[in-house]
């Protein structure tokens, strides 16, 4: 496949999409069609007053009747060239999500392709439901299990093996030299730097930062983390404490964090 070609993508994803684009110098990572000669469109008035102005593409010349770049896309660029068609198909073709959906995923497309017309609405049909999927989820800060929901997500999408999944989770949710997940380790300090005591009645950040904590390390239903220590707070307390064969007293003293926080 040379520089000049559009490439159809349709049928891949992720990495191995971005490596392929990046290697031949084509438009866009993804499963639609976008190519250089297109690129114009994101570099327009319109769209810097619809939010899909791209900063910085390569320049682009003609090789014969054909347009190729002149440099290479970065992986931000690429995820971007891919937004933006669907930003301008939406606003130019027929003002519906699925309607621009269908437009990038070139469903009424009458070339030559490996994908039937009824492939590339399965494809996109995957895609809708991995969006409805990640709309259910709750407060990603406490919930237990939301890596298990969002891989959920994503195989509505299109289905992987358990290496992808490995890479995936990975990528996605990134743990400290603790084995804690990057977005918990906030929390995990302030409990690890606190000198009180915390039991019924008491409120405050600490308060919050049990709360999250707590969440991380029982399954069920999570607390609220409104930074308040109130019944609820004090059973989930009080389950960790017998799980982790504390003393159960409903407080959270230097024992209870050095256990949560281990």
């Amino acid at each position: 496949m040379g520089v000049q070609h559009r490439v159809d993508v349709g049928h891949l994803l992720g990495r191995d999409v971005l490596q392929q684009c990046k290697a031949n110098r084509c438009s866009a990572w993804g499963f639609g069609q976008v190519e250089p000669a297109e690129f114009y469109k994101f570099e327009t008035q319109q769209a810097k007053q619809l939010g899909y102005y791209i900063h910085g593409l390569p320049r682009r010349t003609k090789v014969g009747n054909t347009t190729v770049l002149l440099g290479s896309l970065t992986d931000n660029q690429s995820v971007k060239v891919a937004s933006s068609a669907l930003r301008h198909y939406y606003h130019t073709v027929s003002k519906s999500k699925k309607g621009a959906l269908y437009a990038y995923g070139g469903v009424n497309y009458k070339g030559n392709s490996p994908l039937t017309k009824q492939k590339r609405i399965n494809i996109i049909n995957g895609w809708l439901a991995c969006e409805e999927h990640l709309k259910t989820l709750p407060d990603i800060i406490h919930w237990v299990g939301i890596e298990d929901h969002i891989i959920k997500a994503l195989r509505m999408a299109k289905d992987f093996s358990k290496n992808v999944e490995q890479e995936f989770r990975t990528i996605l949710f990134p743990k400290g030299i603790s084995g804690y997940p990057d977005w918990l380790r906030p929390y995990l300090g302030v409990l690890t730097g606190s000198t009180s005591f915390l039991r019924t009645g008491t409120t405050g950040r600490e308060v919050e930062s049990l709360q999250r904590v707590v969440n991380y390390h029982l399954s069920g239903v999570a607390l609220a983390t409104d930074g308040i220590f109130g019944p609820k707070t004090r059973a989930h307390v009080l389950q960790f404490q017998r799980d982790s064969n504390l003393q159960r007293d409903g407080i959270v003293g230097p024992r209870t964090k050095e256990r949560l926080t281990a």
